[in-house]
């Protein structure tokens, strides 16, 4: 079989917010140097030390470079569209969470997908944290049974970027594909990744704030899963300081994890044993997703689209 060399494979970024740039100086950590952009404004040149010839401003013409490879990271609301344009170029994706906003093109992206053979995938980086795949090793085990879980997030969204206005974010915009649910899905695909699929949901939305913006500010789930677990999930853009605590009851285990500690408490019989990352950064999430999405390609394994586009019925 021959070996694909993913080194000199040509990448495409479609965006130039944070996430963007963070999985720039990624792939160019990991060795990758033949990355181009595309950016719908000048402004974005001036934050870079890019070279002019790999801006693009027009997506034809970034698209006419040729790249193996596009990352999809502009705003929520042109996910799909932008991924369509690629696909039909054949490029394997890696779509920033969420895939969209709405239901709108998602059949045809998935056509194009499977009719062109590439590879797709959503980041998702909370899958990749080392004591989230501890939890997901015990939740595994078939002595656990699992039968509760309480998850709570909650950030100050004019925290997120302190020089920048947080009204004019996509996270703070409709139009944009903003609001809380969307923002914050990591732990809605979280219970996902550990429970399966869900057989019930309720959900309540909060809009009135001291934020004044337009979308959902606080959202709380109350889930019954077809494993047999409930769930109770709130996410929130008014926590200051900022909480992430999970919790997961079994019947013969209990499992408390505190993101922003790094720890990990497992009870089991009486006895009770801590998980702590030492030397843990975030950014070693993104590193470890990047090199999960890039190893796919080079095995040529293929995308299981049911579960790839799952939970997008639960977030709009």
């Amino acid at each position: 079989m021959t070996q694909i060399n993913l080194k000199k494979m040509k990448i495409l970024i479609c965006g130039s917010g944070s996430i963007a740039m963070r999985h720039y100086k990624n792939l160019i950590f990991l060795g990758y140097k033949d990355i181009i952009f595309y950016k719908s404004t000048e402004y974005f040149r001036k934050k870079t030390n890019l070279k002019k010839k790999n801006i693009y401003y027009n997506l034809d013409k970034a698209l006419s470079q040729k790249p193996d490879i596009a990352f999809i990271c502009n705003d929520t609301s042109k996910h799909v569209n932008t991924a369509i344009q690629c696909a039909k170029k054949k490029c394997h994706l890696f779509v920033e969470k969420p895939i969209s906003h709405n239901l709108i093109n998602i059949q045809k992206l998935k056509g194009i997908i499977n009719k062109n053979k590439i590879f797709f995938f959503v980041g998702y980086m909370l899958r990749f944290h080392p004591l989230i795949e501890k939890i997901k090793e015990i939740v595994n085990q078939k002595n656990s049974k699992i039968f509760y879980a309480s998850s709570i997030w909650g950030e100050f969204l004019p925290d997120w970027h302190p020089l920048e206005n947080y009204k004019k974010s996509y996270a703070a915009n409709k139009n944009l594909g903003g609001g809380v649910k969307l923002t914050l899905s990591h732990d809605l695909d979280l219970m996902y990744y550990l429970f399966g699929k869900i057989k019930k949901i309720k959900n309540l939305d909060k809009y009135n704030s001291q934020l004044n913006i337009n979308v959902d500010v606080s959202s709380t789930y109350l889930l019954r899963f077809f494993s047999g677990v409930d769930c109770n999930l709130h996410i929130n853009y008014l926590s200051k300081p900022p909480i992430r605590d999970l919790k997961i009851l079994g019947e013969n285990i209990q499992i408390f994890f505190d993101y922003y500690k790094s720890t990990l408490k497992v009870i089991k019989k009486n006895r009770q044993k801590i998980y702590k990352l030492k030397n843990f950064k975030r950014n070693d999430m993104f590193l470890s997703e990047i090199k999960y999405f890039l190893n796919c390609i080079k095995i040529k394994k293929k995308s299981n689209l049911k579960n790839d586009f799952y939970l997008l019925n639960y977030l709009i």
